[in-house]
């Protein structure tokens, strides 16, 4: 006969001073923590590829790019929330405490899609992305096509624009530009083969 187990939710701070500890990165969602899978090469590729780019793009600015290992606090609604994004660019200064491990003002959110988290990504993410005060985009890569959406914040609500084979993705808020084969570059013959 199955047992009844106990479930042990997590306070915030709890969950804060335990991932600093942790050995493998945790996501918090209302006191629960669920531990996150290694990623794919093409994944790490185009996180990789987007990064530079949008370092290389930003450097000289005040803006920071930060990529998977930087914690955002995006509770929302009552609920609690921390997530792992792929990919951050933020423009403040550098907090003591927490702030040098959870990110609370992100100005873009990049999320490569993998088909275990892409349900996830459109959906409870982009719920808890695009409340966060001051976001301005939040981006979703395809790694099976070449394929970005861009969720936008138009000042009156938020849009998507969609960019596909030979478009030039744009990100407004930090006058950014490049052309999807670029960002695809080291995974394209994978990606054509298989489309």
């Amino acid at each position: 006969m199955p047992q009844a187990e106990q479930l042990h939710f997590m306070s915030p701070d709890e969950y804060l001073a335990f991932e600093q500890q942790a050995d493998v990165k945790h996501e918090y969602v209302n006191g629960l923590i669920a531990s996150m899978a290694g990623a794919s090469r093409s994944h790490n590729l185009l996180t990789l590829a987007f990064v530079t780019m949008l370092r290389a793009h930003l450097r000289g600015t005040p803006y920071q790019t930060y990529a998977s290992d930087r914690k955002v606090d995006a509770s929302h609604k009552g609920s609690t929330v921390f997530y792992y994004p792929d990919i951050m660019v933020a423009c403040h200064p550098l907090q003591s405490g927490n702030g040098q491990y959870v990110e609370d003002k992100p100005q873009i959110i990049v999320e490569v899609l993998s088909p275990s988290t892409e349900a996830r990504d459109r959906m409870e993410k982009l719920s808890a992305y695009t409340s966060i005060p001051g976001l301005k985009e939040y981006v979703l890569v395809s790694q099976n096509k070449l394929a970005i959406d861009v969720y936008r914040h138009s000042g009156k609500g938020w849009e998507i624009v969609r960019y596909r084979d030979n478009d030039a993705i744009s990100l407004n808020s930090i006058a950014f530009s490049a052309s999807l084969k670029d960002v695809y570059e080291d995974i394209l013959d994978d990606v054509i083969r298989n489309a």
